[in-house]
């Protein structure tokens, strides 16, 4: 397995790892995306139904407060003699020119109702009537006049005299007045207050009625039946809440936008008041959370983006050093002997491999004695510089190696004659009798060197070796410390060797 494929596969394995740590990060902040979400939807929720249960709270002390000031004027009548006295008209017409009221009525015990402007008309099968004859106070379902059409609620205390109830006060409003009795949106406008009878028939309506497409007499769940969400289980749950008094929240949409709705029981009538405001007016102040998560969302690609192109390219060197380490001779710094032989094969392959190409083989000169007479350490270092002589009189792109004991191998690319190989050798030569080795100073060193050509004596890494270390043992044969150039048999042996001086 060569170094491309060992890279490969460390690559493929490491991309394995980048890819689960990807989609673990990816689902982690999908995962946090959503609680984000989950947890506006909440604060959401809660703000609206903190807004509905205000607007409860508020129009329940509006229509006490109304209630009271009818009871004080009630309670001042049943002091009277005569309940139905010029005197006691002209307080009811006084009370409605003060009050907000349209209409103001003194109702006998009969069901005879005498209004500040002078009509008598019998109530007595009304149900506020029947309610307030009994003793409570009552408020009445919206109520269309036969008179003006207009829809009017009425408001009805008892009139006691002593403890025996004498009459019914009471007082109509008109249902628009409702809703100023709310207090004001808490989205601009945007939003839209509705009361609401049990049956789902809308009282009041304090909103944009021209979005809602709402006409007078609309029943609100008509009103979102157009609503996907709101066909089936949603709205019916919002039927089962209003037939038991029940406050609740809800979410319905559209095709084109979706809504939150509260509703919360007024305890009067068993009116319901509700509040609903599109999702995307509720979530517009949370908005700025989705920009950071937009923010959040490049950084962290771009982080896991630098990360893994950063790990890839740590990895892809360490493996590179790694593969390097494992080929690279440790006491000499150059290739070792699969290494030297894998580099000299696939250059001799490739279609760049033109010219001559020279093969040296070379060792040190009595390297064992010097071993024996210096020790190893000193044979070690007279290894070690050799490797370091070898790399500064070649070129880079030359292939260096060391294959034995003291046996290094040189192939240099490419050359334009066969001069320019036996200079190489000559200036080595030159070098290595120059150094100065530690532990043996007064000691020169030689080497031995045999040469072989590609193509001439051979195309491959082997009969080049062979060539090279048949021309390697000549020199040594011949006195050494010198470079032999291999000639076949058939070759003139002239100038077949050099010796260094």
């Amino acid at each position: 397995m060569n170094e491309k494929e060992i890279q490969q596969l460390n690559l493929r394995g490491h991309l394995k790892v980048i890819v689960g740590f990807f989609i673990f990060m990816v689902l982690s902040i999908a995962v946090f995306f959503f609680c984000v979400q989950k947890r506006v939807e909440q604060e959401v929720e809660s703000t609206i139904h903190k807004n509905v249960t205000h607007q409860t709270f508020h129009f329940q002390s509006i229509m006490d407060i109304q209630f009271e000031y009818l009871e004080s004027i009630a309670d001042y009548l049943g002091e009277q003699e005569e309940l139905l006295t010029e005197n006691n008209m002209e307080l009811v017409r006084h009370l409605r020119e003060k009050s907000g009221l349209e209409r103001v009525a003194i109702i006998d015990a009969k069901g005879k109702s005498h209004y500040d402007n002078g009509v008598v008309k019998n109530v007595a099968n009304r149900s506020y009537f029947q309610d307030a004859i009994k003793g409570s106070r009552t408020l009445s379902d919206p109520l269309k006049s036969k008179v003006d059409s207009y829809t009017r609620i009425i408001l009805g205390v008892p009139i006691y005299k002593e403890d025996k109830i004498i009459g019914v006060l009471g007082g109509s409003y008109n249902v628009g007045a409702l809703s100023h009795m709310m207090f004001e949106d808490i989205y601009d406008g945007e939003g839209a207050c509705i009361i609401v009878t049990a049956y789902g028939t809308i009282v009041s309506f304090d909103g944009d009625r021209e979005q809602w497409k709402l006409e007078k007499d609309e029943n609100i769940f008509e009103m979102f039946q157009e609503f996907d969400a709101a066909k089936d289980q949603i709205l019916g749950q919002m039927q089962e809440d209003f037939a038991v008094h029940k406050e609740g929240r809800i979410k319905i949409s559209s095709r084109s936008t979706s809504y939150y709705l509260a509703y919360e029981p007024f305890d009067t009538n068993e009116w319901m008041i509700c509040y609903v405001v599109s999702s995307e007016k509720a979530m517009e102040k949370y908005n700025f959370i989705k920009h950071y998560e937009y923010i959040l969302s490049v950084v962290l690609g771009l982080g896991i983006l630098l990360s893994i192109l950063l790990l890839l390219y740590t990895s892809s060197k360490r493996q590179k050093n790694l593969f390097e380490y494992a080929q690279t001779d440790a006491l000499t710094g150059v290739y070792n002997k699969l290494r030297t032989e894998q580099e000299i094969e696939d250059w001799l392959s490739k279609e760049e491999c033109q010219r001559f190409q020279a093969f040296f083989m070379l060792d040190i000169d009595y390297f064992k004695a010097i071993n024996d007479l210096y020790g190893h350490a000193a044979g070690d270092e007279a290894l070690r510089q050799v490797g370091r002589t070898l790399k500064e009189e070649f070129w880079s792109s030359d292939i260096i190696g060391r294959i034995g004991g003291d046996e290094f191998v040189v192939f240099m690319k490419n050359l334009r004659d066969k001069e320019t190989a036996a200079s190489h050798a000559e200036n080595f030569g030159e070098r290595i009798r120059n150094l100065k080795i530690k532990g043996m100073e007064e000691q020169k060193i030689t080497c031995s060197i045999g040469i072989a050509y590609a193509p001439e004596h051979g195309y491959s890494y082997h009969t080049l070796y062979k060539c090279a270390d048949s021309a390697l043992y000549e020199m040594k044969r011949r006195e050494r410390d010198g470079y032999y150039i291999y000639q076949s048999e058939e070759q003139e042996q002239t100038k077949e060797f050099k010796q260094g001086q």
